[in-house]
């Protein structure tokens, strides 16, 4: 019997190893006896027999010596592997002078043929057992005498992966964009034992459970619990997934099987360009204007594809009718938003053939956009090389303010028109042009070096935006204009 081993399919978590039922008497009568089985022994298992290594222990379920016959299972520690185990039988009263008589079942005969083992004492031992087989102990001392039976079954099983090929990689028919199927098929070595002297064979109803996972966090573990697993969102990276096979005398055996990388993941990051970031605005000195978030219109915004995985192509839909296609992930990008709205950027991407499966990932872009937009100047003008509000030492980075240039505000203008009048109406300063490329007015006449005298000067400044109103919240392109005086003094 222990030789024999038949292969099961599991068909799902509540499949129930497939009962067998034979009877070799004369009677030709079959009987099947199946009951669950528990992990601690019955407190009714006879006490006389015992062995420290079993998984459960129970009542044998044939009606003859009811009560006394036990079974015992073992689990094998490595599948078909040999383990063996030791059986002991105390004296009932647990006082020496008892003789112990063993013997073994002997299928083929019905009968139990004697053991070479005659012990004396409290107990005796047999630790040489190995395989699945009967044991009976006859137990005396001067006119009494008690005979027990236990049955040593070995539980063992195995599970494999039957959809892989022989590099352990799952078959290319069973993976694509949509899923992954994973089979798992198993051997099982029945738990069956006979009734002494009819040799009606008896099953024991052994559960088993499988659990489907991967290999790492980022991939999804298969869903299922019977021998089928299927991954529905199939991995970006390459993934070894486990099938672990528990069953009711918790004995495990696992298998794993190799997928390659199949999906492609999108991952993109927009990080706003600070008007003083000298790689996007060379030779500039926009940070003089804006250089924190909010961010004014017009603004550029550096995308990152680099987070994608399993990807070859990549193609960005700005969200403002501009369109960016590459195929690598190290390329930077930088893109410009004209107006001052929220944005959203989606990224799309491609993995290698011969999957070339899609993924995309959605970025908002936020420009903000100041309603009631207002320039404003400073009503005081101090060029006298005090490095404070002096444009002789415009841009000097050790100067005391960083703000020392006579300018406005940048808040989404990307168009400006000022005029500086002295109090005659004479021109002493205009500009017209993109307001991040004003250089402001640095007190001398139109440009030359010849300083305007202390006194008051009139502006007018005109700006163009776009913005919204409380009747319409849609972009307009929008005019103001503002008039005001300047204060220029050169005294320290």
């Amino acid at each position: 019997m222990d030789d024999f081993f038949y292969h099961c399919i599991i068909m799902s978590e509540d499949f129930i190893a497939r009962k067998r039922s034979r009877n070799t008497s004369a009677t030709g009568i079959i009987k099947t006896v199946l009951f669950l089985i528990f992990f601690t022994a019955f407190s009714v298992v006879s006490a006389q027999l015992s062995s420290p290594d079993k998984v459960s222990a129970f009542k044998a379920a044939y009606s003859s010596n009811p009560g006394t016959d036990s079974v015992f299972v073992f689990n094998r520690p490595e599948f078909n592997a040999i383990n063996t185990i030791t059986l002991r039988a105390t004296s009932t009263d647990l006082t020496a002078g008892w003789g112990f008589i063993w013997s073994v079942y002997n299928e083929t005969t019905r009968k139990y043929d004697m053991v070479p083992k005659a012990d004396a004492g409290i107990s005796s031992t047999i630790d040489t057992i190995s395989v699945s087989s009967g044991y009976r102990v006859i137990m005396t001392k001067g006119a009494e005498s008690d005979t027990f039976r236990v049955w040593i079954l070995f539980n063992d099983f195995t599970v494999m992966v039957t959809n892989k090929d022989g590099s352990g990689t799952v078959l290319s028919g069973d993976r694509n964009c949509k899923s992954v199927t994973l089979i798992a098929d198993t051997l099982v070595f029945p738990l069956v034992y006979p009734e002494p002297g009819t040799n009606t064979q008896y099953d024991i109803v052994n559960k088993y459970h499988f659990r489907w996972k991967a290999d790492n966090d980022l991939s999804d573990d298969p869903s299922g619990t019977s021998f089928i697993g299927r991954v529905y969102s199939p991995p970006f990276r390459d993934t070894w997934y486990t099938v672990t096979v528990t069953d009711d005398f918790q004995l495990s055996r696992t298998d794993s099987v190799f997928c390659p990388a199949i999906a492609s993941k999108a991952f993109m990051e927009a990080k706003p360009v600070y008007l003083s970031d000298t790689t996007v605005y060379p030779g500039k000195f926009y940070s003089y204007y804006y250089d924190t978030i909010p961010v004014s219109a017009p603004a550029k915004f550096r995308f990152d594809l680099s987070g994608s995985e399993n990807s070859i192509w990549y193609k960005i839909e700005f969200g403002d009718s501009s369109v960016y296609e590459t195929e690598s992930d190290s390329i930077e990008i930088v893109h410009e938003y004209e107006l001052p709205k929220n944005y959203t950027a989606i990224l799309m991407t491609r993995s290698p053939k011969p999957y070339s499966c899609p993924d995309s990932f959605l970025v908002e872009n936020k420009i903000e956009l100041e309603v009631d937009t207002v320039l404003i100047l400073p009503n005081v003008f101090t060029p006298n090389g005090d490095l404070r509000n002096d444009i002789a030492l415009l841009y000097d980075p050790a100067a005391e303010s960083p703000n020392n240039v006579f300018r406005s505000t940048d808040v989404s203008v990307y168009f400006i028109d000022i005029t500086i009048f002295d109090r005659i109406g004479k021109k002493v300063h205009q500009y017209s042009g993109n307001i991040r490329d004003w250089m402001g007015w640095d007190g001398n006449v139109m440009g030359s070096n010849r300083e305007a005298p202390d006194g008051v000067y009139f502006y007018s400044l005109t700006w163009v935006f776009y913005g919204t109103s409380e009747d319409d919240k849609e972009l307009h392109r929008m005019e103001k204009t503002s008039k005001g005086f300047i204060h220029l003094y050169r005294e320290n």
